[in-house]
């Protein structure tokens, strides 16, 4: 019986060493080039993205004629860049005379995000919606869908991907909060 257990082991182990060569055994290197769809589907997914922010409008521009031009300035944190800050260049335009309350605007901008190690993400939009809800609120409800776009730096230089913000903003203290929820694709 034990001379057929070792007759059976290697019978088994000359059957793999035969079916068997070096090169396909050998794990392929995603770094080496040798297989281009595996080193793709690495890198090119979406991830979820999203952010918070307590924001402020640092300065004005101009204010007439429209657009009305503005810089946004926050601090928050946002998923795979940490504490984060950020740079919106807003221009908006109010709805046509004569106004009444409440009120809508619309808008386009640009957004820098820049991380905790000083990468930067660049965004934009082009389709922002300023609701003012009265004569009595201070209160400004803002919403736009952006993307992100090449041109960034680090990690983020190729990034892609798509976000939405929300945000409130008190037009009497000029401050506000959003929060941003998307998805990104960078290549490192």
């Amino acid at each position: 019986m034990r001379k057929l257990n070792y007759v059976f082991i290697l019978s088994l182990i000359f059957l793999l060493l035969s079916g068997c060569s070096d090169e396909e055994i050998q794990p392929k290197s995603l770094d080496s080039g040798d297989d281009v769809s595996l080193k793709s589907a690495k890198t090119k997914h979406y991830v979820p993205f999203k952010a918070t922010f307590e924001v402020y409008v640092d300065k004005v521009i101009r204010v007439s004629p429209p657009p009305k031009m503005q810089e946004v300035i926050g601090v928050g944190n946002a998923t795979h860049l940490g504490l984060t800050e950020i740079l919106m260049e807003q221009s908006w335009w109010p709805p046509a005379l004569p106004i009444e309350l409440p009120f809508t605007g619309t808008g386009i901008g640009k957004v820098t995000f820049t991380a905790a190690n000083g990468d930067k993400l660049l965004a934009e939009y082009d389709d922002a919606t300023a609701i003012h809800k009265g004569p009595t609120s201070p209160l400004v409800t803002v919403k736009f869908t952006g993307h992100f776009i090449g041109g960034g730096t680090g990690r983020f230089e190729k990034a892609e991907g798509t976000f939405e913000y929300n945000g409130i903003y008190n037009k009497v203290t000029n401050e506000g909060t959003g929060t941003l929820t998307g998805k990104i694709m960078y290549h490192k």
